[in-house]
């Protein structure tokens, strides 16, 4: 898995709020998975687009910097080929700790001298 002292995460995240959505989504369920089109209700967007975010998808969304490819979430298949998406439980706290940098308002000051 990435560690948060590479930057691979937070690059990640700062530059998908809906990798962030999906994140916090599946963090907010945790202990509990989810499927695909269950994810894409929830977070109010294209199952596509989630699919990108989850596992890469092309240039966009490369599997480098999807939540799976960063180790933050991990897919479980079922005997009848079903794919579900659960957070890592090994990155359980490296997430509560991104939640709470990416729900802090942002304040910038500047000097003008």
């Amino acid at each position: 898995m990435e560690t948060m002292a590479d930057g691979n995460i937070i690059r990640s995240l700062n530059r998908s709020e809906l990798r962030r959505k999906v994140l916090f989504y599946l963090y907010s369920i945790y202990p509990y998975r989810s499927y695909l089109s269950e994810i894409s209700r929830a977070i109010k967007s294209d199952p596509s687009n989630v699919k990108g975010c989850l596992e890469g998808l092309g240039i966009r969304y490369t599997k480098e910097e999807s939540l799976v490819g960063l180790g933050l979430v991990t897919i479980e298949e079922s005997k009848k080929g079903f794919r579900y998406f659960k957070i890592n439980k090994d990155c359980i706290d490296d997430i509560k700790g991104i939640k709470t940098v990416f729900s802090q308002k942002k304040v910038l000051a500047v000097e003008i001298g």
